[in-house]
């Protein structure tokens, strides 16, 4: 019989072996009873002939395995919807998913988006993953449409406009006037402190009369899973509007997407 290396060989089981390997409780050198003593026995006709390897090299041929699998894989693909769904539907609804996704990520999580309100409901998850497990966040935003929606909010908190807008008075070009509002957003859009998410943004869209948007709506969590949506981050976008997206379980196009911003950023079409 032809031998198959890996090939038969479970996902569930390749992370446990994998896990036992980087962590030390599987050491060279490797044998049956080892195997056993990690609950691994039922793999030792495929991992003993690898023996010879040790440890770390095993733990490095597991991982390109599972590298491949996860290539692979097909991607998941779910219909994201806001607004009326009024009979039987697969649609998973915006704005229950966005706060699950935030709150699965473990690593990082990126957001372009249009507009933004409210954020204390919005981004609290996200925040709670940036506090307990480390996650970094970078963001992409739209200038203009910032500044409005920093006016609404200074409407709704009572806030003097005019004070606030003071450093906008001294601002000498499209780039250091994007920066004042992108740091008023820092202060009146984030109440939640430290940590922060990282900010770009087209200097085009901090022109008084912007002739450019940056009008994408996308969010990419753990270099993984993708959302692409017409909803923007607001609670008409999120709860009122009828809007259509995709959610993306794909590595491959998750990396894509994130690639896209990543070639602005270096281009210097966006800056932070």
């Amino acid at each position: 019989m032809k031998k198959r290396g890996f090939a038969d060989v479970a996902v569930v089981d390749l992370i446990a072996l994998r896990t036992a390997l980087e962590t030390g409780s599987l050491a060279s050198p490797i044998t049956q009873a080892t195997l056993a003593a990690r609950g691994l026995g039922h793999l030792a006709a495929t991992v003993l002939p690898y023996g010879s390897l040790g440890a770390p090299a095993l733990a490095a041929v597991v991982e390109v395995v599972l590298a491949e699998r996860d290539h692979q894989r097909s991607p998941e693909i779910d219909l994201v919807w806001t607004g009326e769904d009024p009979a039987a539907s697969f649609a998973r609804h915006t704005r229950i998913l966005l706060p699950e996704l935030f709150a699965a990520a473990r690593q990082h999580v990126l957001i372009a988006g249009y507009s933004f309100d409210r954020p204390e409901q919005m981004f609290a998850p996200l925040h709670s993953v940036m506090v307990e497990h480390g996650v970094t966040a970078t963001f992409f935003v739209d200038v203009g449409q910032l500044e409005l929606r920093l006016r609404d909010t200074a409407r709704r908190k009572k806030l003097v406009w005019s004070t606030l807008t003071l450093p906008l008075r001294h601002a000498s070009s499209t780039e250091d006037r994007g920066r004042a509002i992108v740091d008023l957003f820092r202060r009146m859009m984030w109440p939640f402190g430290d940590p922060f998410p990282k900010v770009y943004f087209d200097p085009r869209t901090a022109a008084k009369r912007p002739l450019t948007s940056l009008h994408a709506k996308c969010v990419v969590v753990d270099h993984r899973v993708a959302l692409v949506t017409s909803a923007n981050f607001t609670d008409r976008g999120q709860t009122r509007n009828i809007e259509a997206g995709v959610k993306i379980d794909d590595p491959a196009f998750a990396r894509a997407l994130e690639r896209q911003w990543a070639n602005l950023v270096e281009a210097g079409v966006v800056i932070e």
